[in-house]
């Protein structure tokens, strides 16, 4: 993720524009492609994306949307609204982690993965995405952030490995 988007999320952030605006913009520029490329084309004249802009968008969202064509910063859209989670996510005191898994954890191990977190990371809350990879062949990995708990049998066989290998 660049600094210009980190910026730009800061600034979205900093505007007070609700965030079912937001979501509403995402979900409109993710799902258009030709939508997403047009407004992202330097060729395209400005006065021509701020027309569009105007005619498709919520009011709120508009002149934030304008500023990044004008600043020829569009194409970075994704890596703002993925930033602009993080803030409001760090703002709520909620952390954002991944479970991959062969067989899904029930609730109750699920709860207790999200207590794991919330103590260690001292955080209200988890949102917890949950992702299955049969090529785990057992176990879990939880990743958070930059941090990857390796609980899977592949990891282990992998360490297993290494350490053979290495003596």
């Amino acid at each position: 993720m660049t600094q210009q988007a980190m910026n730009f999320a800061k600034a979205i952030f900093d505007l007070n524009i609700s965030e079912e605006h937001i979501e509403n913009a995402k979900d409109i520029i993710m799902a258009n492609k030709e939508l997403y490329e047009a407004l992202s084309n330097p060729a395209v004249k400005n006065s021509e994306k701020h027309s569009v802009i105007d005619k498709i968008f919520d009011k709120e969202i508009r002149n934030f949307l304008k500023v990044l064509c004008d600043y020829n910063s569009m194409n970075q859209i994704s890596q703002i609204f993925d930033a602009y989670d993080a803030i409001v996510l760090e703002g709520k005191n909620i952390i954002r982690a991944t479970i991959t898994f062969v067989i899904r954890p029930d609730n109750n191990q699920l709860e207790k993965i999200k207590e794991f977190l919330c103590s260690k990371y001292n955080k209200a809350d988890v949102l917890l995405e949950l992702k299955e990879d049969p090529s785990l062949i057992g176990g879990f990995i939880l990743t958070v952030g930059d941090t990857m708990y390796d609980k899977s049998i592949r990891g282990s066989l992998s360490s297993l490995s290494k350490t053979l290998v290495w003596r």
